[in-house]
């Protein structure tokens, strides 16, 4: 969940119930105020004229490699839940993980428990910053600022043994820090897919 900001741009194309997590009230807490048009850590010039909504139908305080669906997308008090079919109970359609995994090292507990709360044919998007094989020849190093950055072929690796296909990849400038630019990567894989035609060189 963080800020909520990533729910501002999910929203418009999600139908069902959105859960936002995180392991902090506080940010919980900014993110339950996070709408389409305000919030979201964010200052905004606020159109009047256009519809506003709160962003998510669910915001819990969980552990991201401990949580359980029941916790999460089946827990009481989720909008729009009630509504869910059998088949949509089964796990989530879509997990995405927005500048959370530099919170990571390895991401083998992390990304396998996403995989237990999602069904086959789900979408999984992640951004990661972004190290060399030399840089980090564990797959992934800690920085200076505290967070983590993962190579690219230590995060494929990990999402093919978990039953991940690539299907995009691209490399991002996530966000600037002391007026440098941080390098980055983002992730789209489909559980239980075949890789697409997306480069995974590593």
């Amino acid at each position: 969940a963080g800020t909520g900001l990533a729910g501002r741009f999910l929203r418009p194309i999600v139908s069902g119930p959105m859960v936002g997590v995180d392991i902090s009230q506080k940010m919980l807490d900014k993110a339950a105020k996070c709408t389409l048009k305000k919030g979201c850590g964010i200052d905004d010039e606020v159109n009047d004229d256009e519809e506003d909504a709160r962003l998510y139908d669910g915001l819990v305080a969980l552990d991201l490699e401990a949580m359980t669906l029941e916790e999460t997308l089946l827990a009481s008090g989720v909008t729009r839940s009630e509504n869910l079919s059998k088949e949509d109970k089964q796990g989530f359609d879509l997990v995405v993980a927005a500048d959370v995994l530099v919170y990571f090292g390895r991401l083998e507990s992390v990304l396998g428990n996403f995989a237990k709360l999602s069904k086959s044919g789900s979408s999984l998007m992640f951004t990661c910053e972004r190290s060399s094989e030399e840089e980090a020849p564990l797959g992934y190093r800690l920085l200076t600022s505290g967070r983590f950055s993962h190579t690219k072929g230590y995060v494929l690796n990990v999402a093919k043994d978990l039953g991940y296909g690539l299907v995009s990849y691209e490399e991002i400038v996530p966000r600037m820090e002391k007026g440098k630019e941080v390098k980055g990567h983002i992730f789209h894989f489909i559980l239980g897919g075949e890789s697409s035609g997306a480069k995974e060189e590593l």
